[in-house]
């Protein structure tokens, strides 16, 4: 007759797992109250006994890297805990610049995704989940560890295994990284209560969502009035004879609009309204054959959802504009004359299309060919509608994240926090800095360590398409980031305005981003004489009629962009022109004139930023009065 089993663990503490090495190590989970509970690893081992809730805690010595390692825990069930590390764990947090995986880097790291074997590199995914009535003891849903292969690594956060890697290679021990990132997520989600009372917009939405069953009933109307929107756009679509043919090459479109793609349609004929529109293109294919071992058809990014079909057959559809499409295509659809695309592209706004520029390829490609669908397109304009109005994301409520995510791993010892958000507060980026500070505060002091090394990325260089201007708005966000790198001890702020892609929120880049950040983790928490070359603003002053802004190190010039403003006492802001001399930028001054200010690329989209220190370390945004 065998025991009933109470034993249960937190998701983190299982096989694979990386322990941090150098620390206290805590090991806890729950078991019938009163219940002895025997762990045992390597040489030590400890007991104890479950409390009245049924949980209990063990801890042990601190130990050096090295392994593999097996944890026995002996409870109302024996469990064992295998194939266990000890090395470096760094909690990787933020939203979606920090979660993209991998896979959606590969125009850029095809060959690094390949040969991504890294058996001591290991990543454990906190699955999403949220709670706003305080935080909990212990995370729902399942996850595990798993180690970077070519197999893994996909689905892998693409910023922090570039981190992990250069870590590993330098320090030579594995390397855990806890992922806590969830796209879209402003900061207020991952702070709790206590670091927002004195926000009452917060505590009264806090009241909301702690209301019985109503984040439930909030979540089946969204559900009801997003699927009667799209049902409305079928049925329309769907009362035109044509339609089932309007995917077939055969069909006759000669009929539709003529569309210059890649385009926003809001100045165009078919105008920016909420809707459905069909777009048709046909191609020759010079060698089919080329594409026996497969294709791949890029769409660059699509604004809003889309329906793709090559020949008559379905290839793909992606729910949203924000990633960019790659679809494979086999070489049985395709013939050496007149291929045809053909797109439904639903419009949940008002502007939609195709977004252009840098790194937006249209068009179909395989190792020894590439076949460009950028011209003249075909275009249907099928229905119109009202714009459909955006879900209610719970996971970006305030403290639902740290409540489910943050809480129940703080008993997990970490060398340090790796961050990348703002995004999500760059509607109002006024006091975010604030907001971060005490966040940072609060996971120090959750892990009981003030110095836990937090490193985080500043926001890199972006411009929405769908956007009338720059509203600065980022640019604003940045400097509230520089705040906290200056007034904060033991922070690293990587600057990333020359690693981004102006046309795309998600930036494939992450490689740079992930090594910048190893090299300050590498100086600041492993004290190795690493350093990103990272110039650093030390004074600004006005000398005659030059401005002068030195540097700690040699600034170079890569672009004839400067993106160097002056405010004069009257409030104007003007560009300026500026000279380098060594460490220093040397801005002239109209003659006779006050200065009261210098800022330096404070617009969202930086494009192509002209200051570097000598190893290529762009200089980061500033705003100085004097």
């Amino acid at each position: 007759m065998t025991k009933e089993s109470f034993l249960r663990l937190p998701p983190i503490i299982s096989s694979g797992m990386v322990l941090q090495q150098g620390k206290q190590i805590c090991f806890w989970g729950w078991d019938r109250p009163g219940q002895s509970v025997r762990v045992e690893i390597a040489d030590q081992v400890e007991c104890t006994e479950a409390d009245k809730s049924g949980k209990w805690t063990v801890y042990f010595k601190a130990k050096k890297a090295g392994g593999p390692y097996t944890i026995v825990i002996e409870g109302s069930e024996d469990r064992k805990v295998t194939d266990v590390y000890f090395g470096e764990v760094w909690l990787a947090g933020g939203q979606s610049n920090m979660e993209l995986p991998l896979e959606s880097t590969r125009d850029l790291f095809e060959e690094e995704i390949a040969h991504a074997h890294f058996p001591l590199i290991r990543e454990f995914h906190v699955p999403m989940e949220y709670d706003f009535n305080g935080p909990l003891e212990s995370a729902g849903q399942p996850s595990e560890w798993k180690p970077v292969t070519p197999e893994n690594a996909p689905a892998m956060s693409a910023l922090a295994t570039f981190f992990a890697q250069k870590l590993h290679t330098d320090l030579d021990v594995p390397i855990g990284i806890i992922m806590t990132a969830v796209g879209g997520t402003p900061i207020e989600a991952w702070l709790p209560e206590e670091d927002l009372a004195d926000k009452p917009g917060i505590m009264t939405e806090l009241s909301s969502l702690r209301e019985p069953k109503w984040v439930e009933t909030i979540q089946h109307k969204d559900q009801k009035r997003i699927q009667e929107w799209y049902h409305r756009i079928a049925t329309a679509e769907r009362t035109l004879d044509a339609y089932e043919h309007w995917i077939e090459p055969a069909f006759d479109d000669a009929n539709w609009e003529t569309l210059t793609v890649p385009t926003t349609l809001k100045k165009t004929k078919l105008s920016g309204e909420a809707g459905s529109i069909w777009f048709r293109y046909t191609f020759d294919v010079p060698d089919p054959s080329a594409y026996e071992r497969g294709g791949l058809l890029k769409l660059g990014a699509m604004i809003d959802y889309d329906e793709v079909w090559l020949n008559g057959v379905s290839i793909g559809s992606t729910e949203h504009r924000y990633l960019s499409r790659r679809y494979p295509v086999s070489s049985d659809i395709l013939q050496a004359s007149g291929n045809t695309l053909a797109i439904r592209l639903v419009i949940h706004g008002n502007n939609g299309g195709f977004v252009s520029g840098e790194g937006k390829f249209y068009g179909l490609e395989c190792p020894t060919e590439r076949i460009d669908f950028s011209g003249v397109w075909k275009a249907k304009r099928v229905t119109r509608v009202e714009p459909l109005t955006s879900m209610v994301f719970f996971q970006y409520a305030p403290t639902g994240l740290y409540n489910a995510m943050i809480s129940p791993i703080k008993h997990y010892p970490i060398a340090g926090f790796l961050f990348y958000q703002g995004e999500s507060n760059t509607g109002n980026p006024s006091g975010y800095s604030e907001l971060m500070k005490r966040m940072i505060n609060r996971w120090r002091g959750d892990w009981k360590d003030e110095r836990l090394p937090f490193l985080y990325v500043q926001l890199t260089n972006y411009l929405d398409v769908l956007s009338e201007e720059d509203d600065r708005c980022w640019a604003a966000l940045r400097l509230e980031q520089s705040l906290v790198e200056q007034e904060v001890p033991h922070t690293a702020m990587t600057v990333s305005i020359d690693a981004g892609e102006g046309n795309d929120l998600h930036p494939q880049d992450k490689k740079t981003l992930g090594f910048r950040m190893a090299s300050d983790a590498l100086n600041l928490a492993y004290e190795k004489a690493v350093t990103s070359g990272k110039p650093k603003l030390k004074v600004v002053k006005q000398e005659g009629d030059r401005l002068i802004i030195l540097f700690d190190c040699p600034i170079k010039g890569k672009s004839q962009n400067n993106y160097l403003e002056i405010q004069t006492v009257a409030k104007e802001w003007k560009s300026a022109e500026a000279t380098i001399n060594d460490n220093q930028i040397i801005v002239e001054v109209p003659k006779g004139a006050e200065i009261s200010a210098v800022r330096y690329a404070y617009l969202n989209n930086p494009e192509n930023p002209p200051f570097f220190s000598e190893n290529g370390y762009p200089v980061g945004p500033f705003y100085e009065f004097l």
